[in-house]
C-alpha cells in the first residue's frame, strides 16, 4: 500500500473481500489471476467496490438487460446463418421462390434459437457478432444477448459461471450451461457496464471495480491493488509475519 499514502484504510479491506471471496476451500495455490480490476473513469475513489463475478465495459445487444438465476449458454462462435464450407449457384425463376429461399432461412434460424430456449437458457454469450435476425429472434424468445469480443474475457467468464465454450450454435447440454444469479447492465458515470454477478454461492472470480478521476491515478490504484493481491498470496502460502520491512 506504500504507493498510495492515506487510501490504505480503505483499499486494504477492498482488496481483502475479493481475494477471501475466491480463496478456496481445500488448501491449494490462490490464482492472482483471479481478481479482476476494471477501471471506470469518473466519480471518486471511496466509490470503488467488489462485485462476486464478472464486469465487461459493454452494452447487451438485444433489448433485454436483466436476468435473474439465469442458465447461460456461451458459444465462440458468430450467433448468425452459418455460411456454408463451399459456394453453391441458387437459381430463383420467380418471385415466390425467392420468397420461400429467404423464408426458409428465417424458419431454421428461429428453430435454432427456440431449440436453446427450450433448454431453459436466458442469456447467451457470443464470441463473434450477434446477426440482425439472430437478434430479432433472441428478443422474440426473452432471451438476453451478449458479445464479447475477446477470447481471453470469454474463458474468464466461463471460469467465472462454470460453464463450457461451445463452437457451434447448439443447444448446450446441463453440463455444459453456466449459471449467475444476476446479469444485468449499470452504468458508472457515462461508462456502461454488463455485470455477472454471483449472490447466493461463492463465485471463483471476483472483480473490483475502481473509480478514479484520471487514467494515470487509475494505473496507480491497480499497482497498488496488484501489490496487496499478491501479499495474500504470500500469506496464503504462508501466514508467518515478522515485525520490519
Amino acid at each position: 500500500m506504500s504507493k498510495q499514502y492515506g487510501n490504505e484504510s480503505f483499499l486494504t479491506p477492498l482488496i481483502t473481500e475479493a481475494c477471501v471471496a475466491i480463496l478456496p476451500d481445500k488448501k491449494t495455490t490462490f490464482n492472482v489471476d483471479n481478481v479482476r480490476v476494471s477501471k471506470i473513469l469518473g466519480g471518486s475513489l471511496y466509490q470503488s467496490q467488489v462485485v462476486q463475478g464478472m464486469v465487461f465495459k459493454r452494452q447487451v445487444e438485444g433489448d433485454i438487460t436483466r436476468a435473474e438465476k439465469a442458465k447461460i449458454a456461451v458459444y465462440t462462435c458468430p450467433i448468425d446463418s452459418v455460411q456454408t464450407e463451399t459456394k453453391g449457384t441458387v437459381l430463383i425463376q420467380s418471385s415466390k421462390e425467392l420468397i420461400d429461399f429467404s423464408r426458409g432461412e428465417e424458419n431454421m434460424l428461429e428453430k435454432e434459437i427456440a431449440a436453446i430456449a427450450a433448454t431453459g437458457v436466458k442469456v447467451i454469450v457470443s464470441g463473434g457478432k450477434i446477426g440482425d435476425l439472430c437478434l430479432h429472434y433472441l428478443n422474440k424468445y426473452g432471451i438476453m444477448g451478449v458479445r464479447l469480443q475477446s477470447k481471453f474475457d470469454l474463458r474468464r467468464l466461463c471460469k467465472s459461471i462454470n460453464a463450457t465454450a461451445l463452437p457451434r450454435l447448439t443447444p448446450p447440454s446441463p453440463e455444459e450451461m453456466g449459471y449467475a444469479d444476476n446479469i444485468y447492465t449499470d452504468e458508472f458515470g457515462d461508462t456502461a457496464v454488463v455485470i455477472f454477478r454471483q449472490d447466493e454461492k461463492e463465485s471463483r472470480i471476483a472483480t473490483i471495480i475502481v473509480r478514479g478521476t484520471t487514467d494515470n491515478f487509475l494505473d496507480d490504484i491497480e499497482r497498488a491493488i496488484d501489490d496487496g493481491i499478491n501479499n495474500f498470496k504470500v500469506l496464503s502460502r504462508d501466514g508467518r509475519l515478522v515485525p520490519g520491512a
